[in-house]
């Protein structure tokens, strides 16, 4: 294949991703950001994707455990499929300096990293994180809206949250080394797939019930009381975030 059909080639993807995404320059950054390499302007396309996810684009088999735990090659959904996940929010912090948002340094036009996990008690556990993220046009599309998507207005408002996240799947293969379904050599997080980015997000409840209490004997007739919010602290030191009707103010994990 000569050069001239090479380029011609690689102009019709990216246009193709163009039209597919719906993406726009902002602040003069294209959807492909400034990388050089065809596969990372490739993947800069999906990462500035401007639209939001329909409920009839939403897959409904896509869950927290699926993307934590499906290869590059999944069965039951595939990258560019709307999603929504619940997740306990243990971080939230400025991404780095990439080219996909054309290496601006301010806070204002870089992602925001949020890690979910599956139970708050694996927060401090690396290879339980999934990683979402918020990006610069998106913080723009929600600040027109009158809400505060900034890092720091993320982090007041959900951190240590159980939190319902929209959005579209992504795997982002520069970190298939850095997590633990592909068995990389430098962990720092559950899996390369991601939600990327979040169109929406809403605080929610813990998405299955605890374990009941048990029961009481016949001579000592329980007592009703009101659902609260466990007094018992986790490995970090915050309050745990399941609720619990125990007259201990405990919940199961913390009894």
């Amino acid at each position: 294949m000569n050069i001239i059909v090479r380029i011609t080639l690689l102009g019709f993807v990216l246009l193709s991703a163009f039209v597919a995404y719906g993406q726009s320059t902002f602040d003069t950054c294209s959807a492909e950001g400034n990388a050089q390499r065809a596969n990372a302007k490739a993947l800069n396309l999906k990462k500035n994707r401007d639209g939001s996810p329909t409920d009839a684009q939403i897959n409904r088999k896509i869950t927290f455990e699926v993307l934590m735990t499906s290869g590059e090659h999944p069965t039951l959904f595939k990258e560019g499929d709307g999603a929504e996940i619940i997740g306990y929010v243990s971080e939230v912090k400025i991404g780095a300096i990439e080219t996909c948002n054309c290496k601006a340094k301010d806070s204002a036009h870089r992602d925001t990293h949020i890690e979910l996990t599956i139970d708050p008690m694996d927060e401090g556990n690396k290879s339980k994180l999934l990683v979402v993220e918020v990006t610069p046009r998106f913080q723009k599309i929600m600040h027109d809206k009158g809400l505060n998507w900034s890092s720091r207005g993320l982090r007041d408002a959900f951190l240590g949250r159980w939190v319902k996240v929209r959005g579209w799947v992504f795997y982002d293969a520069m970190h298939d080394d850095e997590s633990a379904s592909s068995e990389g050599s430098r962990v720092w997080r559950g899996s390369p797939w991601e939600i990327h980015p979040v169109t929406h997000i809403e605080i929610t409840t813990r998405p299955y019930a605890e374990q009941p209490s048990p029961v009481s004997s016949p001579s000592e007739p329980s007592v009703p009381h009101e659902s609260t919010q466990c007094t018992g602290k986790t490995q970090k030191g915050k309050r745990c975030s399941r609720m619990t009707t125990d007259a201990s103010g405990k919940c199961y994990q913390h009894k």
